[in-house]
């Protein structure tokens, strides 16, 4: 049966870490130029991907490796027919390796994504990120509240959302002083939750964070109350399917947690998570999904409509992505719709 083209299916792209989605081959030729070793990225559960994810991000240490970075992941989305991407970065990491003040580490961080756009014409907005490992007080003098505050400085300035990512067993309610900055901002708050841990862990980012989207929020169907609230209160849930399987947090793809959430009316859109380390792009994730559970175009344009709607990109953006799923639906199926 011809299908329409995954890649043609116009996108957001909504859960994704900047140095995860680093090319591998951009990693190892600045690990070679900075003299280091990342070891053999072996992981078999998030402690140990987390020690991994950081031995890839240090070889990032020079201004004009930084801005690579971004112009080639914008590149790199554009070829797989994403129109917003809206990546995870902690410009705080930099300060001290680049030896640059925050603003200039960002501005860099701009110059590359705005590089990438202008080729490609793929649109970017920043999540500001804080990471539970690293606790309240944060990195190199710089707390999470100032972080929140960073975020809030820079929305109108390429900045759409706020994250927080690491260990889920360390609970988010010490970092809910940057939550409540962010939104007060107008921000999108986005915590990672239900992913390692189970359904308490959502309701405690519910509780503390009042999100509008959850990074994986899979676990989330443990709980039928929680699937309700979920679906009452149209809080998306980001899934990344493959880094699901890798981290252990699903055991196999058929038993993957995505058609419950589905069913129960949760709004779900698909994303990579770390495609440095998964090996799988966009186009894969939803190709996997798509053959898994012999979803539909209609049921991956939905989901793809959710990607816009759900995302921090402007109306505008929003409604030019909606209008290019509309095309895509109307346009006849590819003789080599498999890709």
């Amino acid at each position: 049966m011809r299908r329409r083209s995954i890649k043609r299916l116009p996108k957001a792209h909504l859960h994704l870490h900047l140095e995860g989605s680093a090319r591998p081959e951009t990693i190892k030729e600045f690990a070679a130029l900075e003299g280091m070793d990342v070891g053999d990225g072996v992981f078999s559960n998030l402690p140990e991907f987390i020690v991994v994810y950081a031995k890839t991000a240090q070889t990032i240490r020079r201004p004009e490796n930084l801005k690579r970075v971004c112009r080639e992941l914008v590149e790199d989305e554009a070829a797989q027919g994403v129109w917003w991407s809206e990546p995870m970065g902690v410009p705080q990491y930099y300060w001290e390796r680049l030896k640059l003040p925050v603003d200039e580490v960002y501005a860099i961080m701009q110059e590359g994504f705005a590089e990438g756009t202008k080729a490609t014409g793929t649109e970017v907005g920043m999540m500001a990120g804080i990471n539970r490992n690293f606790g309240v007080d944060g990195l190199f003098g710089v707390n999470t509240v100032q972080v929140a505050e960073f975020a809030a400085r820079n929305k109108g300035n390429g900045v759409v959302s706020f994250g927080i990512a690491g260990d889920e067993r360390i609970p988010p309610d010490p970092f809910k002083p940057a939550f409540d900055v962010a939104h007060e901002a107008g921000l999108l708050v986005v915590p990672h939750a239900g992913e390692t841990m189970g359904p308490g862990s959502v309701w405690s980012a519910i509780q503390t964070s009042r999100p509008n989207r959850l990074a994986h929020g899979v676990r989330a169907i443990e709980d039928l109350d929680l699937l309700k609230y979920l679906r009452d209160n149209q809080i998306t849930c980001d899934v990344a399917p493959t880094s699901n399987l890798m981290l252990g947090v699903a055991n196999d793809i058929e038993l993957h947690q995505l058609p419950k959430l589905l069913d129960a009316g949760v709004p779900v859109t698909i994303n990579t998570d770390d495609q440095t380390f998964f090996g799988m792009l966009l186009c894969d994730e939803y190709k996997l999904v798509r053959d898994t559970f012999g979803l539909s175009d209609y049921e991956l344009a939905g989901m793809a409509k959710v990607s816009a709607l759900a995302s921090g990109a402007p109306e505008a953006t929003k409604q030019r992505i909606l209008q290019g799923i509309d095309d895509w639906l109307a346009s006849e199926p590819d003789e080599d719709g498999v890709g």
